[in-house]
């Protein structure tokens, strides 16, 4: 084809190319307009953004920036520990298992406490500072054994005939190479001469009287008449010369004591004469002493008349010695519930004992005994402590398939067995450590502590599956998914974070804890921050070494759990391959935040909140120490009873006083006797001093009124060893050697034995305590007074557990809600937050009440922990509800928040139920009461920090981050997750300080 052009002229050519230049020109003053307008527009619009960006980075508070400094500096930390780890596996498994090792070696200084008064009591408290001037003032190494004898009716012949039975097969008991018995072992005390009121003095023939005559007293015990006291009618050189020669018995108390241990009368008693005798005869037939049997019995019928006719209790006591040659020569067992050292001989008699009075095939099935040794409460809370080991195995078998199933896929190579064995050796490893170095600097095990190993699989768990969530996002990246190395770092950059903001925020409430006075919840405390502290290290080396060393043996195509075995061209089955974690969210999401189910959720919640503020309201505070003892054992049985049938009796104590001027202070004291009879708080008041104004009005040419020292002193001597006054004689410290024919040496301080009034609640036993405190402060007295008993123990630990627990909670959330608005970097968010811990809490408590719990140390520490834990569960999704900025729509963001971190969370809390379910058959208090308080945590705090929450948000929940709150280093692979929506969300969970389930 062939065309045709024609040239222009050179006048037209002339002319065109002056309009060629002059369009030209103008093209160009115009381009050059238009480029430096639109240079200009560029540079305005340039200017206003970046303006605005100033403006948005302004915006930033001052909370947002440090949040960023420091999730910053964290990562790039945990980002160079993940690689040197991933770079030396073998050398970080071994180093970790030395260092576990070597701290494991301090358990060999491993001890229990097991005294209430050393666990559950401030040791700067009133009863711990009189209990130790009373071990140094009135040391005592009597110990005593206690049977509690129980019928349709105790005064028959039958039951005193086996009370006797009882009574020779203990004194047949021998133990040990020399055959150590009773009467080896027992207390013995002089067996007082008695004689007859109605006998004139002159009848007596001094010379041929057997004054410690046991057949004798036997024969006067029958007589109805009442006995009088042989030192106020015989001269007092003749008295005291046969005290040399009276029987000393071995202290052993019953309703056997009425027919003075005589197996003859004893076994030909009749019914009627059992109840006759017990209201007639008032004299004890082998010790000569005054006594009221009826303070035997218990659950009492009186007749019109007051006389006893029925009982369906008694008690029956033999009181032991401690040897102290035996001691010295080391030759003891520490008792465990008292903390004394009891010779060994005495130790395993005790134990006999017990088989002896509980196990008597001959013995009639309508009798029933009950036994408490002196050794009962240290031996078997002893046992309680390693007795629940076998649900411990269980409930670490239950984890071990749990997080198997969790973190591997279901298909031969994918599965994770092993991994998930070596997480769980990794909180063996922990728990080694914390027992080791609380060893080593002397902190006590107490029952309390045995809650720790499953505490801490249940937190180190969570941390495993932190550190495998982060693992799989990491080996999306292209460089990290052939780089094991760089996987681990990216994998630590994200979860280190994570792990170490929510096992911060555990140690530092344990920390806080253990500032309190209660020596159990201190103990506790060290315990637990040191065993999460080192659960926490140990995950984040030991175990992050073998998820390298596994990631190896899935790469080769390596069985999961027999690694040795290599599965050639294998292939996933298609259903290993679904997330149905993921799938059950998103239906979950679609569907709780509809509009009519968040308005159900929300009248839902408000009602719950108002139910659990009522019945928290209900919670009183109550304590006691045998709680910890399991309600299957003799001892628990033996309290039981003697709480039912002897209610009236009330707790035992003493007056204690010291440098007491004598006789000028009696009128002051015989004052404060009548003021605490009539104060109404206790119930008897046994003084030596009003015992003695009546010994010696039966003296007349003593005149009560005019007594000077030297004849108190006089009088006292022979008074304290006579049937009057013999039983006060170990109510007194005296500066010598008491002798019957000389004056007492010099008193340095003496007590007054009370009997309080029962006082079940903590209110009526602070009332009673401060009121007996106020009397005795109130002596007008010089010198040393005080108050003391064991029940003290348990009413002054009433009075401060409540402040306690308050104290600890409070810090517990200071402390929780500083580190969650530092990391949150959102005011209204961190308030939310709080809100569903306080919820939480809050319901916890509510659920104590219904299942019959108290506010005692243990459900204190409990209940401080639940704080640790429900935040968890909330600051999860809040800060993925922050962190998402695909939309400004509110329940846009709750949904994203909800999909990708709510099967964290789920896990977390179900990881935490398995970890305490199996305690719900545990006969133990300290594992009961973790079970339900934790129950209670974990599915009230999911519930509001799955449901509520979200849906709360999705009406008022704060605004996005800023785009650059969380920039990081790692630019080009944000940019790939950037492409990828589903590796969008991972992004806005794994970047999170709190990517974890729960803590």
């Amino acid at each position: 084809m062939c065309t045709t052009s024609t040239s222009p002229s050179p006048a037209g050519k002339e002319e065109s190319q002056n309009t060629d230049d002059s369009t030209e020109a103008t093209v160009k003053i115009t381009n050059d307009a238009v480029v430096e307008m639109e240079a200009g527009g560029e540079h305005e619009n340039k200017d206003k953004e970046n303006e605005k960006e100033q403006k948005k980075k302004n915006k930033r508070s001052f909370l947002n920036k440090v949040s960023a400094l420091i999730t910053k500096g964290l990562e790039e930390k945990f980002e160079s520990h993940g690689r040197r780890v991933a770079s030396h596996p073998r050398m970080t498994v071994a180093f970790c298992l030395v260092i576990s090792a070597l701290c494991g070696l301090g358990t060999m200084g491993f001890f229990t406490e097991l005294r209430p008064y050393r666990l559950w009591i401030p040791q700067n408290s009133e009863f711990i500072k009189v209990m130790n001037w009373q071990a140094e003032n009135f040391p005592s190494s009597y110990r005593q054994q206690m049977a509690v004898w129980e019928a349709d009716n105790v005064l028959t012949a039958k039951v005193i005939q086996e009370m006797w039975r009882l009574h020779t097969r203990v004194v047949d008991i021998k133990v040990g190479s020399n055959d150590t018995s009773w009467d080896d072992l027992c207390t013995r005390v002089p067996s007082m001469p008695v004689g007859s009121s109605e006998k004139p003095e002159e009848e007596y023939d001094y010379d041929d009287f057997d004054y410690g005559s046991l057949s004798l007293r036997r024969r006067r015990s029958t007589n109805e008449k009442k006995d009088a006291d042989l030192s106020l009618i015989l001269p007092r050189d003749q008295y005291c010369r046969t005290l040399e020669s009276l029987p000393k018995m071995c202290l052993e108390t019953s309703l056997l004591e009425v027919w003075g241990l005589d197996e003859e009368r004893i076994m030909n008693l009749t019914d009627e004469q059992v109840v006759k005798d017990i209201n007639t005869v008032q004299l004890s037939g082998v010790f000569g002493f005054q006594v009221n049997f009826t303070k035997y019995l218990g659950s009492v019928t009186y007749d019109r008349r007051g006389r006893v006719i029925s009982a369906k209790a008694a008690s029956h006591i033999w009181v032991t010695r401690v040897d102290e040659l035996a001691v010295m020569n080391g030759q003891f067992i520490v008792d465990q519930g008292s903390g004394e050292a009891v010779d060994t001989a005495g130790m395993i008699w005790e134990k006999k004992w017990v088989e002896t009075v509980l196990e008597d095939p001959s013995r009639p099935e309508d009798i029933t005994v009950y036994a408490q040794s002196a050794s009962s409460f240290g031996e078997i809370s002893d046992k309680n402590i390693w007795g629940d080991v076998k649900w411990l195995m269980v409930g670490i078998c239950i984890m071990i398939s749990f997080v198997n199933m969790t973190l591997g896929r279901r298909n031969l190579v994918q599965q994770r067995p092993m991994l998930a064995f070596m997480g769980i050796l990794s909180i063996g490893q922990g728990v080694a450590i914390a027992y080791g170095l609380c060893s080593i600097l002397g902190i006590p095990y107490n029952p309390v502590n045995s809650i720790l190993p499953i505490l801490l699989i249940g937190l180190g768990v969570d941390d495993m599956f932190v550190i495998m969530a982060a693992w799989e996002t990491a080996g999306k990246h292209k460089s990290a998914a052939t780089d094991l190395v760089e996987r681990a770092g990216k994998t630590m950059r994200h979860a280190g974070v994570a792990i170490t903001v929510t096992s911060l925020t555990d140690v530092t409430a344990f920390a806080v804890g253990a500032s309190t006075d209660l020596p159990a919840l201190r103990s506790f405390c060290i315990y637990a921050s040191i065993g999460i502290f080192a659960v926490y290290a140990l995950q984040a080396t030991f175990f992050l070494a073998w998820v390298v060393r596994d990631e190896t043996r899935l790469r080769e195509n390596r069985n999961g759990f027999l690694w040795c075995v290599v599965h050639r061209d294998w292939k996933p089955w298609a259903c290993s391959k679904r997330d149905l974690m993921a799938d059950f969210f998103k239906w979950f999401c679609r569907f709780f935040l509809s509009t009519p189910v968040r308005v159900i959720i929300l009248i839902f919640t408000g009602a719950l909140m108002a139910v659990s503020v009522w019945t928290t309201l209900k919670l009183h505070q109550e304590f006691n120490p045998m709680w910890f003892i399991p309600q299957d054992s003799y001892l628990y049985k033996c309290f039981e009873a003697t709480k039912h049938h002897f209610p009236e009796s009330g707790e035992k104590g003493y007056i204690y006083f010291a440098n007491i001027s004598l006789p000028e202070d009696l009128v002051p004291l015989n004052k404060f006797v009548n003021d605490l009879t009539s104060s109404g708080v206790v119930s008897d008041v046994n003084a030596w001093f009003t015992a003695l104004d009546d010994y010696l009005s039966h003296i007349p040419e003593i005149d009560r009124t005019t007594i000077d020292y030297s004849m108190l002193q006089d009088k006292l001597s022979i008074f304290l060893q006579s049937a009057s006054g013999a039983s006060y004689r170990n109510d007194f410290s005296v500066d010598g050697q008491l002798e019957c024919l000389y004056p007492a040496p010099p008193v340095s301080s003496f007590r007054i034995a009370i009997t309080h009034r029962p006082a079940p609640t903590p209110k009526e036993q602070t009332a009673v305590l401060d009121t007996i405190k106020n009397l005795v402060a109130g002596v007008p007295v010089q010198g040393y007074r005080a108050a003391w008993a064991q029940a003290y123990s348990v009413w002054e630990t009433n009075e401060v557990v409540g402040i306690e627990l308050w104290r600890n909670m409070l810090l517990a959330a200071v402390v929780v809600g500083i580190v969650t608005l530092i990391l949150l970097a959102s005011f209204w968010g961190a308030f939310l937050v709080l809100l569903c811990v306080a919820s939480t809490v809050v319901g916890v408590g509510g659920t104590m009440w219904l299942w019959g719990l108290t506010v005692d140390t243990v459900s204190c520490i409990a209940l401080v922990l639940a704080i640790g834990l429900s935040v968890d569960y909330a600051a999860h999704i809040a800060h993925a509800f922050l962190a998402a900025r695909a939309s400004n729509d509110k329940k846009e963001r709750a949904r994203i928040a909800v999909e990708g971190v709510g099967s964290a969370v789920l896990k977390g809390g179900v990881s935490t139920l398995l970890a305490f379910v199996l305690l719900a058959w545990s006969s133990s208090h300290v594992f009961l009461t973790f079970f339900k308080v934790f129950t209670a945590a974990s599915i009230l705090g999911l519930y509001y920090g799955l449901i509520f929450l979200p849906v709360i948000l999705s009406f008022i929940g704060p605004d996005a981050y800023a785009e650059d709150l969380e920039e990081s280093d790692d630019t080009e692979s944000e940019k790939e997750i950037e492409k990828v929506p589903e590796l969008q969300q991972s992004k806005s969970y794994s970047n999170s300080a709190f990517s974890s389930e729960a803590a």
